[in-house]
């Protein structure tokens, strides 16, 4: 089961996933993240026919936030959600380490991260948001609690819960719930800057990943004559 559910919308029932991606990456500065990427299937094709013939009418309706959730009209405008903090840029993500730290997937054992928890600063811009997301529009998430269980077969159990404030349609509270469910998840590998040698990225992260003799550079695109290499774990 691959899912994302908005909560209390137009179109409440799970959403299945066109796209899912679990990635890492080591930033030139030495810091290391995990990005999540998901695209949801379009918005219609979670209820059914029957759901589409129902008749709506908003014509009435008063222009709010919850009114902009619940109109399946305006979810229809907009097609299907991308939540992701790789789509627009690679500023975002969960940090794990820096250079004075070390990380591990043990770590990952009972362990929750809450990223942007509310209430935000009045001072904090875009880029400070872990995850982009377009929903109705390009609007904002915050408030994310996600949480990765190992299964047996080496794959990961992921949750992701959090809040969206439709700011394209003018509202700035995040008072609209989203949870993800993703199932028999795969980590993709670590990605670092491409002008690093494979020697230099191993430097950085020998100082970061406290298992690092687990791990392996495998290359991205092995058909082409240009090499690109991420990291993996030999034990996942």
């Amino acid at each position: 089961m691959r899912t994302i559910t908005f909560v209390d919308s137009a179109y409440p029932k799970p959403h299945g996933l066109e796209e899912f991606v679990w990635s890492g990456r080591l930033d030139e500065s030495g810091k290391l993240w995990f990005d999540l990427h998901l695209k949801s299937n379009g918005y219609y094709k979670s209820e059914g026919e029957d759901y589409l013939d129902d008749d709506e009418d908003d014509d009435d309706e008063e222009y709010t936030s919850m009114a902009e959730w619940q109109s399946r009209i305006v979810w229809d405008n907009y097609h299907q959600c991308i939540l992701s903090s790789t789509y627009w840029s690679d500023e975002g993500g969960i940090l794990l380490s820096e250079e004075d730290e070390s990380f591990s997937f043990s770590s990952l054992v009972n362990k929750e991260f809450v990223l942007n928890p509310l209430p935000l600063s009045d001072e904090m811009m875009e880029s400070d948001f872990a995850f982009g997301i377009y929903l109705l529009g390009h609007d904002l998430s915050a408030n994310h609690r996600i949480t990765f269980t190992a299964l047996d077969n080496g794959l990961y159990d992921i949750k992701w819960d959090g809040t969206v404030a439709l700011t394209y349609g003018g509202f700035d509270e995040f008072i609209h719930e989203f949870k993800a469910h993703i199932q028999d998840a795969k980590f993709d590998g670590f990605y670092f800057p491409k002008s690093w040698s494979i020697e230099e990225a191993t430097l950085h992260f020998k100082k970061v990943l406290s298992d690092f003799d687990q791990y392996e550079f495998v290359d991205i695109n092995p058909k082409s004559n240009k090499r690109e290499y991420k990291l993996i774990s030999s034990v996942l």
